[in-house]
Order: C-alpha cells, then sequence, then structure tokens
C-alpha cells in the first residue's frame, strides 16, 4: 500500500475540495517570518502551534513547533544540520532512513493545519529537502505553491553573524545553498520571487503580484490585512542593511553569491525566463563542483571537528562531574559550618543558663547564709528564752514556795489561840479606821 492509500485507509476518504499548501522558501534570516505574517494577515492558515519568539526574532517566527522539530531530526539523520551548505545525499532522501519520517512528517501536517484550504508551511530547513517534502503534500493531495523571499546575502550573513557568530564565509556559503535549492526545486510549482526590501516598501503591491503570478485567491484583502499586517511588519526590525554596491565589495562574498544574488533580483523584478534558470543553474553547477573538491577536506575537517567536540564534551562532562562534586563539597561544607555555629550558638545558651544557674545558687547560697544565721540567731534567742524561761520557773517556784510557806504561816496564825483572842480588838481597831 503506498502512503496515499495507506492515508485514505486512516481517513476514510479523501477531501475532494482542492487544498493549497504556501511553501514560504527562504533562507534563514531573510524575511521568512514577515513574509509569513503577510501570509497569514490575507487568510492563509497557520500552523496550530507556532513557534515563540526570541530575542532576534520578537514578534515570532510562524513556524510549526512539531514541524521544525521533525525537520532538524531529518537533517541529523542525514548526517546534516541546519548550519550546513554541503548538499544532501539525493540517495539518502530516497533511501528507507529517510521515509521514516514520511508518517510522522504527514501526521504533523495532517494535526497542524487540519482539512483547512489553503495554509502555509514556513521553515527554511526545508529548502534543503523540498522534493521529499512536496511528496509528502502530494500523498495528501495538496496543491503547494512557493514563495521565496530574497534578501541581500550580505544582511543576512551579519544578521547570523551577530545571531550565531556564524563566520561570514560560512554564512554566505549557507545563503547560497538555500537559495539555490529552493530555487531548483520549485520550478514545477506555481511560484512568486519576492525581493525583501519591496515587502517592506509596498507589501500590498508584492502580496497582489504573488497572488496574480501563483494564481490563488486571498481570504482577506490587502486592505482588510492592513490592520494586523500594521502589528506585525515593522521597518525598525530592519536592523542589518546592506547596498547592492555593498555586497560587491565585501571581500567575503564570493563571485558565486554575488551572481547567485544578481539573477535572483531579476527573477523577482523582470519575471521567471528559461535563460535566468539556465544561469542559476550554472550557478548551483559551479557551486555543486566546488562542494565536491573540498566536501573530502571538509569532512576530514568535520571528523576530526567531531572527535575533538567529543572529547570537549568529555571534559565537559568531567569538568560538571568535578564542579558538582565542588558543589557538594561546599553544600557539606555550608551545612557542617551552618551546624557547627548551631552548636556554637547552643554552647553559648548552656553557658548563659549555666552562669544564670551558677549566680541562682550562689544567691540562694547566700540566702541560705542568712537563714542559717538567722536560724543560729532565734536558737540563740530560743536558748536565752530557755535559760529566762527556767529562772522564772524557778523564781515562781521559789515565790510558789514562800507563798506556801505564808499561806502556812497565815494558817497557823489564824489557828492559833492569840489570833482568835485578840479578834476583838482587831475589830474596835477597823472600826476606828472608818
Amino acid at each position: 500500500m503506498n502512503p496515499r492509500e495507506r492515508l485514505t485507509a486512516a481517513k476514510g476518504e479523501i477531501a475532494s475540495e482542492p487544498r493549497t499548501a504556501i511553501l514560504v522558501l527562504g533562507m534563514h534570516r531573510s524575511g521568512t517570518s514577515a513574509l509569513g505574517a503577510l501570509v497569514a494577515a490575507h487568510g492563509a492558515t497557520p500552523p496550530k502551534h507556532l513557534l515563540p519568539g526570541s530575542l532576534h526574532n520578537p514578534k515570532g517566527h510562524w513556524e510549526s513547533t512539531p514541524l521544525t522539530i521533525a525537520d532538524d531530526h531529518l537533517l541529523t539523520a542525514a548526517a546534516s544540520s541546519w548550519q550546513d551548505w554541503l548538499p544532501l545525499d539525493r540517495q539518502w532522501l530516497q533511501s528507507p532512513a529517510a521515509e521514516r519520517f514520511r508518517p510522522m512528517m504527514t501526521a504533523i501536517i495532517a494535526s497542524e493545519f487540519g482539512d483547512a484550504p489553503l495554509f502555509f508551511v514556513k521553515d527554511p530547513r526545508i529548502c534543503r529537502f523540498l522534493p521529499f517534502m512536496a511528496s509528502i503534500l502530494a500523498d495528501l493531495r495538496i496543491d503547494p505553491i512557493a514563495f521565496l523571499p530574497v534578501r541581500n546575502p550580505l544582511e543576512v550573513a551579519c544578521s547570523l553573524q551577530e545571531r550565531d557568530q556564524m563566520a561570514l564565509p560560512t554564512a554566505f556559503m549557507l545563503w547560497l545553498r538555500h537559495v539555490l535549492e529552493a530555487e531548483h526545486h520549485s520550478r514545477h510549482m506555481p511560484r512568486c520571487i519576492l525581493r525583501h526590501e519591496d515587502l517592506l516598501s509596498d507589501w500590498r503591491h508584492q502580496m497582489d503580484r504573488a497572488a496574480r503570478e501563483t494564481g490563488i485567491v486571498w481570504p482577506v484583502t490587502s486592505d482588510q490585512a492592513d490592520a494586523a499586517i500594521a502589528e506585525f511588519l515593522d521597518k525598525d526590525l530592519h536592523h542589518q542593511r546592506a547596498s547592492v554596491a555593498d555586497l560587491q565589495n565585501h571581500p567575503d562574498a564570493t563571485p558565486l553569491v554575488r551572481s547567485a544574488y544578481a539573477i535572483l533580483r531579476s527573477m523577482a523584478s523582470e519575471g521567471d525566463s528559461q535563460d535566468l534558470r539556465d544561469q542559476l543553474d550554472r550557478v548551483r553547477a559551479t557551486f555543486d563542483e566546488s562542494c565536491d573538491v573540498v566536501g573530502k577536506a571538509v569532512a576530514a575537517g568535520n571528523l576530526a571537528a567531531k572527535r575533538l567536540h567529543g572529547e570537549l564534551e568529555k571534559g565537559i562532562v568531567e569538568r560538571d562531574a568535578l564542579a558538582d562534586a565542588q558543589q557538594a563539597l561546599i553544600r557539606d561544607r555550608d551545612s557542617f559550618m551552618a551546624e557547627r555555629d548551631a552548636l556554637a550558638h547552643a554552647q553559648q545558651d548552656l553557658i548563659q543558663a549555666r552562669d544564670s544557674f551558677m549566680a541562682e545558687r550562689d544567691a540562694l547560697a547566700h540566702a541560705q547564709q542568712d537563714l542559717i544565721q538567722a536560724r543560729d540567731s532565734f536558737m540563740a534567742e530560743r536558748d536565752a528564752l530557755a535559760l529566762a524561761q527556767d529562772g522564772l520557773v524557778a523564781e515562781r517556784s521559789a515565790l510558789a514556795r514562800i507563798r506556801d510557806d505564808l499561806v502556812a504561816e497565815r494558817d497557823a496564825a489564824l489557828a492559833s489561840r492569840g489570833w482568835r483572842l485578840t479578834g476583838p480588838l482587831r475589830w474596835v481597831s477597823s472600826i476606828r479606821r472608818r
């Protein structure tokens, strides 16, 4: 069962309504995001899961996050990357290894765009494997249209140098690879080549021209899209600026780069022609031959760089492990120091508590001494009182004896004969005293 039949079986039926995908095919930093915003503002359906904005592209990329990830994985599987200016292996793109990406990318396109009759796919990586992406769209019975934004390669190179610290010669070759592949493999599609500066200066005319040249009808007119586009399209974001003369005079811009840019500008302003295509074919053939010549050297250099990169990564892993161990030791040290400080504080608290208890003990000892002294004083006083009591008791006893003696003597006297005989005299005497 071929991919189209598999898709038919999975979905049950294939929609009969014509569907069109606008492929935004341009080099990184070539204004593809601005073009994506223009296409979206004119009614083409964007992907559901947009790649978020970044420092160098704050208003958004207009790229599908899952598709961009899949495109990166495909390039990696092809032993390449978005920064690689060597051509992809054509045989690999037709190999089972490449075919393993077809179901995934088919599912992503179905998920990201649903049944939208007009949508756009934007990722500069697609320039490198446009035939593979076109075959997926064919499986889905989606007609492709190509928009090719072209920006001065010196501006592109300077932007990549600022964003990715990429060397200018590398950036020029990367630009050349992307634009040549995108132009060559989009020739069978309705397409429009758009100069970046023209989009910024008069986007209405350029979007109307793109519609005329590709045969599409915008769901939203330029007048209706004006407000949305004004919110996104900002000439102040056009940071890198260079003229054609700047490119011609730049020492890192090779004749192939200058020629390709001149031809693409002619295609954008004068229209496509077989003569211009032939000129680009000669540029591409020369560039591919140059890549073949330097390919082995580059491959050897890449192998050595990969080996060094592996050693560097190993060193980084070891360094990170040592750094982690160091951080662990530092954390342990800090923990021990904190524990030590806590113990020191606790020790100080105990010393203060001990000193407080000792002061309280001394105060209690002094109080005890005072109590002992008071007790001794009270005991001495008690003893003195006891002695006094004994003296008083003895004196009382003596007085009691005297009293008893006097009572006895009185009783004896009262009982005596003489007391009785003298009774009348005592009575008389008492009378007289009265």
